[in-house]
C-alpha cells in the first residue's frame, strides 16, 4: 500500500508529538497494529530531529547492535558519537556509551532515536547497554522503542519518575470511525454502515485483520455473507497468525494457548486445573509482557481474555489436532468453576462434555440461578433443538423446557449431540452438498454465494466435526445422524 493511500492518525499524531517531554517512550502491540506504519507516517509530517534504526535478529551482537546505533545518530551529525565509534572495538561497552553520554551533552537540540522492531533483540547486554544510555544521558535525548513485547527494561522505575510514555494496543487499535474511514478510503470498499460496525466488532480494531478482511472483500457482490462467516479460522487470518505469532512461540507455550483456548476467561488456578501446567500464571504474565493477543480483564493482573482471532486459530488447533481431548478440558474446566461457586461458567463447560448427569447436578444445584439460565438459553439457541437437554429440562420441570428464541426460533433438521459445536443452518445445506458429491464451485453456483464462502464453510465444518477432508465430514456427520 503506497503512503498516500494510507490514514492518517492525528490522535496518535498529537500524542507523539509529546515524546520530548519523556525519556522513553514505548509503543508496544502485537503483529499487525500498525506500528512502524504510524511512525512512518508521523515523522511524514513531524519536525522532530530524528535518528531511526530498524533491527533484526543479527543485531543480537552487542557491538553489531551498537555500530548501527552510533551510525544512525551520525546520520544527524557527523561528528555525532563519531568518538564512540571509534572506540567500539578495543574498549568496554560502557567507555563506548559514556563517550556517547558526553557528545549528547554537547548537543543543543533534541534528539529522537527511534528503535524499531525492538522484540527481535533478547542479548542481555544489548537490554544493559540501552538501560545504561537511558539512565545517563542529557534531557535532551530521548529514545522511542517500537515493540511486539514489553523489553527488559526498568519501566516503573522511569514511570515512577514521570519519564515513561506509553501507547499499546488499546491506543493503537482502530477506533470505530477510523474503521470506516479504513474500509472505505484506503481499501476503497463501499460497505454498508451495519457491516463496517461488524468488522469492527470481530477484529476488536486489529488493524491487520482488517486489511486482510478487506482483500478479500473485493469483488464480493455479497459483502454481507462473508462478513458473517469472517473469524479467526479465514485462511488468510490463520496464516498470519500462524507465521507471525504462534509459531514464534516455544512449543510448550503453544501447547499451554492452545489447550487453554477451551476457555474463555483464563486466569492462573484455572489454567493450571485444566492444562496440568502449574507454571500457568507465569505464563499468563509471560504473554500478555509479549502482547500476544492477550488482554487483562482486571488491575491486579488475574483474569484474562484472547482476541477472538487468535482464540479461534488455537481451537481450531485443538479440534484438529486432538479433538479426543475437548471433553475432558471442559469437564476440568467445570470442576474448577463449580469448585469455585462459579455455577454459570460450570454449567456452560458440563454443556460441552456430552455429560447430561452432571449438567443435571449443576441446574439442581440452583435452578433459578439467572447466570445459568442465560447459559441454557445460549446453548438452546445455538444448538437448535438440544433434544437431549430439552428432556433433561422437561423432566425436572425447568421452566426454560418451553423456552424459545423469540421471533424466529433457531431450528435445524437434526437432534444436536450434547458436547459438538454446533452447524449453522448454511454449513449443514454445505455438507450435504458436499456428502452428496458437489464440488466446491457447483455448491457455490447451488447456493449463490462466492466459492471462498464455500471453501470457508468446509474449513469450519471440519473444524466442528473434527476432521480434515470432505469424506471424513460426510462420514462423521452420517454417525451423528446430521445426514
Amino acid at each position: 500500500m503506497t503512503r498516500d493511500k494510507q490514514l492518517a492518525r492525528p490522535r496518535l499524531f498529537k500524542a507523539l508529538e509529546q515524546v520530548t517531554q519523556a525519556r522513553l517512550t514505548l509503543l508496544a502491540a502485537p503483529a499487525g497494529y500498525g506500528k512502524t506504519t504510524l511512525l512512518t507516517n508521523w515523522l511524514a509530517v513531524s519536525d522532530k530531529n530524528t535518528a531511526w534504526l530498524s533491527l533484526d535478529e543479527a543485531d543480537n551482537e552487542p557491538k553489531h547492535f551498537f555500530f548501527y546505533l552510533l551510525s544512525a545518530l551520525r546520520t544527524l551529525d557527523p561528528a555525532l558519537s563519531l568518538a564512540a565509534l571509534d572506540a567500539l572495538e578495543g574498549s568496554e561497552l560502557s567507555a563506548v556509551l559514556t563517550l556517547l553520554v558526553n557528545d549528547l551533552a554537547a548537543y543543543d537540540d533534541d534528539i529522537l532515536l527511534i528503535l524499531d522492531d525492538y522484540h527481535v533483540i533478547d542479548n542481555e547486554q544489548v537490554h544493559w547497554g540501552l538501560e545504561f544510555l537511558l539512565e545517563h544521558a542529557p534531557p535532551q535525548f530521548h529514545v522511542l522503542i517500537s515493540s511486539r513485547s514489553d523489553p527488559p527494561l526498568p519501566f516503573s522505575r522511569f514511570r515512577a519518575r514521570a519519564q515513561l510514555s506509553e501507547l499499546r494496543t488499546p491506543e493503537l487499535r482502530f477506533s470505530p470511525e477510523e474503521v470506516g474511514q479504513f474500509l472505505s478510503q484506503v481499501m476503497q470498499l463501499d460497505l454498508l454502515e451495519a457491516d463496517v460496525c461488524e468488522l469492527e466488532k470481530r477484529t476488536e480494531g486489529w488493524i491487520a485483520g482488517l486489511q486482510l478482511a478487506a482483500l478479500s472483500l473485493r469483488n464480493r457482490s455479497n459483502a454481507s455473507a462473508f462478513i458473517e462467516v469472517f473469524t479467526g479460522t479465514d485462511r488468510h487470518v490463520l496464516d498470519y497468525l500462524t507465521e507471525e505469532v504462534l509459531q514464534k512461540q516455544s512449543a510448550e507455550m503453544q501447547d499451554f494457548l492452545v489447550l487453554s483456548s477451551v476457555l474463555t476467561e483464563l486466569c492462573g488456578p484455572l489454567c493450571a486445573a485444566v492444562t496440568g501446567d502449574e507454571n500457568s500464571q507465569e505464563k499468563l504474565m509471560q504473554l500478555e509482557r509479549d502482547n500476544l493477543f492477550i488482554t487483562p480483564l482486571d488491575n491486579r493482573r488475574q483474569w484474562y481474555r484472547l482476541h477472538p482471532f487468535f482464540a479461534d486459530l488455537l481451537r481450531q488447533r485443538l479440534n484438529q489436532a486432538r479433538p479426543d481431548l475437548l471433553p475432558n478440558l471442559h469437564a476440568l474446566a467445570s470442576e474448577w468453576f463449580e469448585a469455585h461457586e462459579l455455577l454459570a461458567a460450570a454449567l456452560r463447560h458440563a454443556l460441552l462434555t456430552a455429560n447430561l448427569s452432571r449438567v443435571e447436578k449443576l441446574i439442581q444445584k440452583n435452578p433459578r440461578d439467572p447466570g445459568s439460565e442465560q447459559e441454557l438459553k445460549s446453548y438452546l439457541h445455538t444448538s437448535g433443538e438440544a433434544q437431549e437437554l430439552r428432556d433433561l429440562l422437561r423432566r425436572l420441570n425447568h421452566p426454560l423446557a418451553t423456552w424459545s428464541t423469540g421471533k424466529t426460533p433457531l431450528r435445524l433438521p437434526y437432534e444436536q449431540p450434547l458436547g459438538l459445536e454446533p452447524l449453522s443452518e448454511r454449513e449443514l445445506e454445505v455438507l450435504r452438498l458436499i456428502a452428496a458429491g458437489f464440488s466446491n464451485k457447483a455448491i457455490a453456483r447451488r447456493l449463490d454465494i462466492s466459492l471462498n464462502t464455500v471453501k470457508t464453510h468446509s474449513k469450519n465444518i471440519n473444524s466442528k466435526l473434527a476432521v480434515s477432508n470432505r469424506t471424513q465430514a460426510s462420514a462423521r456427520a452420517k454417525e451423528l445422524g446430521l445426514l
